[in-house]
């Protein structure tokens, strides 16, 4: 009975390759990956011969009788699933394989390697514990927006395309003002990049912002603190209109988000003056 085992390829620099992972690229027989044509690529770039070696395509849209036929292979031969890039399980489509593996008693192995979430991570300057990873966010402006409301506190970690980073960012800086921020580009490669700053104040960093390459998006999250500084102000507002001071409701919010109360007595007064 042989193994799954999962390779993590570099992410930019080929340099990044670990010789554990070169040697299993170079020695195995089976592979799974999520594009045959990018992993034969890869193993051009590195001088693999792709002679002898079976590929199978293991991806999204993959059916049960696909991993099922991986999973019957492993009883004759090591199979080692390839990313493109990083690893095979983060946002890659290793996941179903690996627990049709577990539950036939098969055993897991992986040779680790670089990972964008966690390069990110030590770039970004944010406080490391307690972070949480959670992949790509959607398309939808309103769904974003749900989702860092929901978040608790700690370092949060996404990734996002070029086309969609600005739009994301203007649903981070309506939704956690007070957040601090950290956009990573080009992870590894010649113009690797890193900007951080408040999200508050991301329409004077627009300009900093290169909008090429794939961007990690992270921020840190304060533990025990009103957060939802959005639908607070929105709250606040409709006192304001019932005929509450805006100055007394401005020291209150102040207090509660942490943040200066000129700040919140400006977000209060604008729809007024709008």
């Amino acid at each position: 009975m042989g193994k799954i085992i999962l390779l993590n390829t570099p992410i930019g620099n080929l340099s990044d390759l670990t010789p554990r992972v070169r040697e299993a690229l170079e020695k195995g027989e089976i592979f799974a990956a999520e594009d045959t044509r990018v992993f034969k690529e890869l193993l051009n770039h590195l001088g693999i011969s792709v002679s002898g070696k079976k590929i199978f395509s293991l991806h999204d849209q993959s059916e049960n009788r696909d991993i099922e036929k991986l999973l019957t292979l492993v009883e004759s031969s090591d199979v080692y699933v390839a990313s493109e890039a990083g690893s095979p399980i983060i946002s890659d489509p290793a996941f179903p394989l690996v627990t049709g593996a577990i539950e036939k008693g098969i055993v897991i192995d992986s040779f680790s390697g670089i990972s964008s979430p966690i390069m990110a991570l030590e770039l970004s300057g944010l406080p490391p514990l307690p972070f949480q990873f959670h992949g790509f966010l959607p398309r939808e402006s309103g769904k974003r927006q749900k989702i860092f409301e929901g978040l608790g506190g700690g370092t949060h970690i996404f990734f996002e395309a070029p086309t969609r980073i600005e739009d994301t960012m203007d649903d981070l800086a309506k939704t956690l003002p007070e957040s601090a921020v950290a956009l990573v580009r080009e992870l590894s490669k010649k113009f690797q990049d890193v900007l951080r700053f408040k999200a508050g104040n991301w329409d004077t960093e627009r300009e900093k912002l290169t909008v090429k390459g794939e961007f990690v998006l992270l921020f840190h999250k304060e533990e025990g603190k009103a957060q939802n500084s959005r639908e607070l102000i929105e709250f606040a507002q409709e006192i304001l209109a019932k005929g509450a001071g805006p100055k007394l409701l401005a020291k209150l919010l102040s207090v509660i988000l942490d943040r200066p109360t000129k700040e919140i007595y400006s977000s209060l007064t604008r729809q007024n003056r709008d």
